[in-house]
């Protein structure tokens, strides 16, 4: 079965511990987990540095959450670390780097930062010596954006580079194509600020420079994903999803268009281009595992003005974009079920010839064939049925139905409608075809 991690808001809606007096910050944890491995031996130490009285700082965005984070700053085969956390005073937040002499943890450095929270700690080599550059950025009282510090490992050492960078949400990557990474900062409208991208190179002079920017939309309030990405081959850029004022999310791509040169945002909706648009809480994922991001352009599926719109589910059409010619190209088309959280790839062969309804009440999804007759939608055979139990209810009765999958809570089960038609499918299509959201 086709593992599939699609990021869909209305889902994602619904570490340490020991002798000293710890807190965690915005948990729900009533008892968190001691720590166990390295991190225990790190926190061992922070009690000693603070008496045992400090608050854990969790990054909030970010590939690492984690308020100790373990990495090898110079990707040798022992993994340095960052501790976040305030004292019992909660003035700033301690960054507290340890490296490994003489086979024990030691700290290193203990910066001082001017925060609030944590945003995120990223590693990304902007220099391009082959040690990562360690970007740790944070919020404060005084501002709605973010401001990033950037920090060097070298030989036992952190210092601290003359560069503070206001961001709303930043990608790393090598935009310009020089073999070492960039920043990307990306900034949303909020009184002064302009909603824009502006791409940060690092200079001869030891900082970093602006080498373009471009408008984002305006109406962007907050942002669903971020990520670095192969737009089309040979292509690499930012790939952002954004949610507006209006709820409606979007995609907006930015990267370095070396022939001009410029950055660019092709998919800048106030130029006119609005595809992207949705109220699909849907976000950009490698869909056909082909190495190139693929856009979700969303719609109803077929219908008739006469129907009952809320039993009609939508179609997500997984698009390629195409940096030469700035067009979107459909490869593969999936219907969506987000009361029951799955997607069926639709075959090729149904394309525009089939619908689907869903029944709340009867938890089931059913495949139509359908026929235009004089500009009105007509919905022939029933092809297939998807009904999604309770563990419960399955139990009691499950009659007609042929289960192919159990999650614990919810058995989805299909049932292959009875006519001779090109378009039905088996079920071993069915399971192969299927995949839940956000698993």
């Amino acid at each position: 079965m086709k593992k599939l991690c699609v990021v869909i808001s209305i889902l994602l809606l619904f570490t340490l511990c020991g002798c000293s007096v710890l807190s965690l910050e915005e948990s729900n944890i009533m008892s968190p987990p001691k720590a166990t491995g390295e991190k225990a031996k790190i926190q061992k130490l922070i009690d000693k540095e603070t008496s045992g009285s400090y608050t854990l700082k969790y990054p909030k965005n970010g590939a690492n959450r984690s308020s100790i984070v373990m990495h090898s700053f110079d990707e040798d085969e022992d993994e340095e670390a960052i501790a976040l956390y305030s004292d019992k005073e909660g003035d700033h937040i301690h960054a507290l780097f340890f490296d490994i002499i003489d086979d024990e943890y030691t700290i290193i450095s203990d910066i001082l930062l001017e925060a609030a929270g944590i945003d995120r700690v990223d590693f990304a080599d902007i220099n391009g010596d082959s040690v990562n550059e360690i970007l740790i950025g944070y919020s404060t009282s005084t501002s709605s954006q973010n401001i990033l510090n950037i920090f060097s490992y070298q030989q036992d050492e952190i210092a601290k580079l003359d560069i503070a960078c206001a961001y709303s949400s930043l990608i790393t990557g090598d935009f310009n194509y020089d073999k070492h990474d960039d920043i990307l900062l990306i900034s949303l409208f909020s009184g002064d600020v302009a909603a824009q991208a502006t791409l940060m190179i690092y200079n001869s002079e030891g900082s970093l420079s602006e080498l373009g920017s471009t408008e984002l939309d305006s109406d962007i309030t907050q942002l669903a994903a971020t990520t670095y990405a192969q737009l089309s081959y040979g292509t690499y850029g930012a790939v952002i999803d954004g949610i507006s004022s209006t709820g409606d999310y979007t995609t907006q791509i930015v990267y370095f268009d070396k022939e001009q040169p410029a950055l660019i945002n092709p998919l800048y909706s106030y130029s006119g281009y609005s595809n992207t648009r949705r109220s699909t809480q849907v976000c950009c994922v490698d869909f056909d595992k082909d190495e190139l991001i693929d856009i979700p352009i969303c719609s109803l599926m077929g219908y008739d003005e006469s129907e009952d719109m809320n039993k009609v589910l939508r179609r997500i059409d997984w698009s390629n974009f195409d940096t030469e010619t700035y067009a979107l190209s459909t490869i593969e088309s999936s219907i969506l079920c987000t009361a029951d959280g799955y997607m069926l790839d639709m075959p090729s062969k149904w394309s525009d010839t089939i619908t689907a309804r869903y029944n709340v009440k009867e938890r089931e999804t059913t495949i139509y064939a359908i026929e235009y007759k004089n500009n009105t939608l007509t919905l022939k055979d029933e092809l297939l049925v998807i009904k999604a139990f309770s563990v419960d209810e399955y139990n009691k009765d499950s009659s007609g139905f042929t289960e192919f999958l159990s999650t614990g809570s919810t058995v989805y089960t299909y049932s292959i409608g009875n006519a001779d038609n090109y378009l039905s499918i088996t079920g071993d299509e069915v399971s192969s075809l299927f995949s839940l959201v956000n698993q």
